[in-house]
């Protein structure tokens, strides 16, 4: 069934976690606005998505902004003919069910074999270049845009980036370095990152410990079966393309070593998310022209004034930190530490928060990124993002939405988004994401030599 045919705009799969429910909250005040005209939410089991999260929305007012929501829709990650059935309903999926490397790939494939387009949020870059593998040119071929990391990861840096690099093109000059801070606070993390980011650790650990005992802990590296080897490596897709990777290895080296910006004029600790983010920077810039820059991610929002010696002192703080956290991770309960730190504070934080969100998506916390940087002639450009909601969840999902709602608004007017698989900002176009963010209470600005464009 072709796009134009199919009776919703938008489904929610996964609707019933925190992210999803995160989701239809976005979509129920902002679907409207969004320029939406129909949503639903899928899930395992409507019951619990029932009680947990359409009753309570229902008791909301969607206001000038927002959308109710359609008929939901019941479908598992692993039945893949109730996926196909769900994808043939709608124009776009915004996929909220992780780990993805778990219970991703159903979607993707129903996505690509029905020409549905698909946005989602998840930071494992292995897994996406391995979606890619399989299901690129069966997406491409049907029309598809699939689209993954449209959340706090990655779009911040990667919108930052195209938004300053474009600046200079219009003056015939090139971005030849970019400093990206990026931060925020408030919210909670989702219980399916915090799984991811477990999972990544125990793996980790156990590669430490089987290289460190010769093998006698930790146990054998696993081997892949043959065929499905052969299936996922058959294609030599790569996410950077391959011109690209040692530009990109050096700059993810020294974004993970703290260090001076002289463009920032402070001292900076790593920020966490730049061995994903990195990744999509440099994807997004090969594929849009200006490839080959010098890019570093530090964390943002830490003390930069003369009390704290320029972000000297927070800097040797945070290097403590990471030292001992170096020594920590590889004990062998240590993920177990980490689990029980997530089931003691999470759930009160992801409770406030999702309480914010059900009464009228209000603000949850600050998501921001300050990017600096130099062209190739010497001119300064900066760059500022920055939102009323918290990174984890409320930010993950307006910028999901935001990606989604412009996806389908693209195809319903003639002009479709790059079909395959896409970083969010190649797909709809750095500009166009900007607008829609804007108009949803984002500052989003680029500064020139000292003059502001919008």
């Amino acid at each position: 069934m072709a796009l134009a045919d199919r009776s919703l705009d938008v489904v929610v799969f996964g609707a019933s976690g925190d992210t999803g429910a995160a989701a239809c909250c976005c979509l129920y005040f902002r679907g409207k606005s969004l320029g939406l005209k129909s949503w639903a939410p899928a899930a395992r089991n409507l019951g619990k998505l029932k009680a947990d999260v359409l009753d309570k929305l229902k008791d909301q007012s969607v206001g000038e902004d927002g959308l109710s929501f359609q008929e939901p829709i019941e479908a598992d990650s692993k039945d893949h003919e109730a996926l196909v059935k769900m994808c043939k309903k709608t124009r776009c999926v915004v996929a909220c069910a992780g780990p993805y490397s778990q219970y991703g790939e159903g979607v993707v494939r129903a996505c690509a074999e029905t020409g549905t387009n698909y946005v989602d949020v998840t930071g494992e870059v292995p897994w996406v270049q391995k979606m890619e593998r399989k299901y690129g040119q069966q997406a491409l071929a049907n029309g598809a845009t699939i689209v993954s990391l449209a959340g706090y990861d990655s779009v911040p840096p990667d919108l930052s980036t195209y938004l300053a690099a474009k600046a200079l093109q219009k003056q015939n000059d090139r971005l030849q370095r970019f400093d990206l801070f990026a931060g925020g606070g408030g919210g909670a993390m989702p219980t399916g990152t915090i799984n991811t980011l477990v999972y990544g650790v125990d793996v980790a650990k156990a590669e430490f410990w089987r290289i460190a005992t010769f093998g006698l802990v930790g146990g054998a590296p696993k081997k892949a079966d043959a065929k499905k080897e052969e299936e996922t490596q058959g294609s030599k897709v790569t996410y950077v393309p391959e011109d690209q990777a040692p530009v990109k290895a050096s700059n993810l080296f020294w974004s993970m070593c703290p260090g001076f910006s002289t463009l920032a004029k402070q001292f900076c600790l790593p920020h966490f998310m730049a061995p994903i983010n990195v990744n999509v920077v440099h994807r997004t810039a090969a594929q849009e022209g200006y490839g080959g820059l010098v890019y570093r991610e530090r964390m943002g929002g830490l003390p930069d004034g003369f009390m704290s010696l320029f972000g000297l002192l927070p800097t040797l703080g945070g290097i403590a930190s990471g030292l001992l956290l170096g020594f920590f991770l590889p004990l062998p309960k240590s993920t177990s530490v980490i689990l029980w730190i997530r089931d003691r504070f999470n759930p009160p934080l992801s409770a406030k928060a999702r309480a914010k969100m059900l009464s009228g998506y209000s603000s949850t916390g600050e998501t921001f990124a300050h990017g600096y940087g130099v062209s190739e002639k010497g001119v300064r450009v900066e760059t500022q993002l920055k939102c009323s909601y918290d990174p984890g969840l409320a930010f993950t999902v307006l910028s999901a939405c935001s990606v989604a709602a412009t996806i389908v608004k693209k195809s319903a007017g003639g002009e479709k988004a790059k079909p395959g698989f896409q970083t969010a900002v190649s797909a709809v176009g750095g500009e166009s994401l900007a607008e829609v963010f804007r108009a949803q209470g984002m500052t989003v600005e680029v500064t020139v030599g000292g003059a502001t464009q919008n």
